[in-house]
């Protein structure tokens, strides 16, 4: 596989693609795992290069972590490009950009061991990334609000004892994370919740995207230092807005 030219790579997922949305089998499923792999090599290293450096584990979680699962049928040769997908026809929900997962661990310094909160699950990409980075020693927590969402990441992060999925409105979650130091946002706000930064320990961390319009959207991360929170700014961002009512 890598030797292939990654033109023929996309060839190649792109059939396998088509003939799983035809008729699925476990043998073509197996088949497109290894080539989606394959495709996702040379995106791991435009990553690291444009954007990088970034911890050893988090580039392997992005390699390894079977990302095809996690999107539409119909995007299945998308897969393994550095953008985001939808998740629904409305533009409500979408899959990140592998990268944008990677900024955020960054910030987290997410690592073994380290208990994690996932605010907006998904199809549930972003949980198996951060059980793959912590471990069977750690935890991940992860909450949405999107019941078709909730049964689709239900189905595929089944296979990860270290995650828990909560069919919950995350901006009201607080109350259920129950002492995790590191918390991941998937989803823009205007302004943190008063009740998110009251419940972040004493060294813990915080990253979210903030911004009241889309165009004003900033990576921020809060830490909670000596008993005060810190933030700080770490650029320009696109994420998908609240869907909270409150």
């Amino acid at each position: 596989m890598a030797q292939l030219p990654q033109r023929d790579r996309q060839e190649w997922l792109a059939s396998l693609a088509a003939r799983m949305r035809r008729n699925p089998t476990p043998r073509l499923e197996e088949e497109l795992r290894e080539v989606a792999r394959g495709c996702r090599l040379p995106l791991v290293e435009a990553i690291q290069k444009q954007l990088g450096p970034f911890d050893a584990l988090h580039l392997n979680a992005i390699l390894e972590v079977p990302r095809e699962r996690f999107v539409r049928p119909e995007d299945l040769e998308r897969s393994a490009e550095d953008v985001p997908l939808p998740l629904d026809d409305e533009g409500l929900a979408t899959i990140s950009a592998p990268h944008a997962y990677l900024l955020s661990f960054r910030l987290l310094e997410l690592g073994p061991g380290d208990s994690l909160v996932e605010l907006g699950t998904g199809s549930g990409y972003g949980a198996a990334l951060c059980a793959f980075i912590v471990g069977t020693p750690g935890r991940v927590t992860t909450f949405e609000i999107d019941p078709a969402l909730v049964s689709w990441a239900e189905r595929l992060l089944g296979r990860h004892p270290t995650v828990t999925l909560h069919h919950q409105d995350a901006v009201t979650s607080a109350s259920r994370w129950d002492g995790a130091r590191k918390v991941a946002v998937t989803f823009a706000v205007a302004s943190l919740p008063g009740a998110w930064l009251a419940k972040l320990p004493e060294g813990g961390r915080l990253v979210a995207p903030v911004g009241a319009r889309e165009a004003d959207q900033r990576l921020v991360l809060f830490r909670r230092e000596a008993g005060r929170v810190v933030e700080t700014d770490h650029g320009a961002v696109r994420y998908v807005k609240n869907r909270s009512g409150r």
